[in-house]
């Protein structure tokens, strides 16, 4: 049974890269920041009350 031709791709053109975007306003990184270190505060306290919790009391 004979094989189909095969079929030769086109010549290696270069794909034109799409633009870079914006750079984000520096407000947009202290806003993540600060949520971040929120986030870590709520999350330690919690876990030291609970293991605080643990603590036998006289």
């Amino acid at each position: 049974m004979a094989q189909p031709p095969k079929v030769q791709p086109p010549a290696n053109t270069p794909t034109p890269a799409p633009p870079d975007p914006p750079p984000y306003p520096r407000v947009y990184a202290w806003l993540f920041q600060a949520w971040l270190v929120m986030f870590l505060f709520v999350i330690c306290g919690a876990l030291i009350f609970y293991l605080l919790s643990y603590i036998p009391r006289g």
